[in-house]
């Protein structure tokens, strides 16, 4: 009898999207820096030859990586929402994305996934234009929520780490009457604050 060498509970490689399935898998587990296609390939239990037919190299790899972390579905909104709230679900959305892969940014480069951000903006512009914002403005006060969200959430995965946060608070005298009123580790509350101010200014 021939003996089933093919890892349990993983799928035949059959798309590209079951190869990127596995990908988003150990982006989680590791730095994707050390992330390589001789590793994936490995993971897969498929020869590096074949997954190169999906992704000629990690740039390749790192921009569909990031063209699914930096999309949003407002299909999965809830009903029923109002248009503020609908835009604030979609950055939540987006946050909560980007946290599940904080080496992600970094990684860009010359692997920026445009198209996915530009769809992003798009998506983000619709409850924007519903507030009776002209489009053009829509557009541009949807970039910059996607900047901020981008920036907020590098922020927050490098200000976890204590040897970061640290560094806040260590400083002279003269700055210690704003240091003492960071908010460095109550993410949550800051982040709610930023939309909401932002959403506020927009309606």
């Amino acid at each position: 009898m021939t003996r089933n060498t093919r890892r349990v509970g993983r799928p035949s490689i059959t798309s590209k999207e079951q190869i990127l399935t596995v990908a988003l898998q150990l982006a989680q587990q590791q730095d994707l820096a050390a992330l390589s296609l001789r590793q994936l390939a490995k993971e897969l239990g498929i020869s590096p030859t074949s997954l190169y037919r999906y992704f000629e190299n990690k740039q390749q790899l790192l921009t569909a990586i990031g063209e699914t972390v930096l999309s949003v579905d407002a299909s999965a909104l809830p009903a029923g929402l109002s248009h503020p709230q609908r835009l604030e679900k979609l950055l939540d959305q987006l946050r909560q994305q980007v946290l599940a892969f904080p080496g992600l940014l970094p990684q860009f480069n010359n692997s920026l996934p445009a198209e996915a951000m530009v769809a992003t903006i798009a998506t983000l512009a619709e409850p924007i234009k519903a507030m009776q914002a002209e489009d053009s403005l829509a557009v541009r006060h949807a970039q910059s929520l996607l900047w901020m969200t981008l920036g907020f959430a590098l922020f927050e995965s490098s200000s976890s780490q204590a040897s970061i946060s640290g560094q806040f608070l260590d400083l002279p005298a003269q700055l210690q009457n704003t240091s003492q009123h960071l908010e460095l580790e109550n993410h949550e509350r800051l982040w709610r604050e930023l939309v909401e101010r932002n959403i506020r200014g927009i309606c």
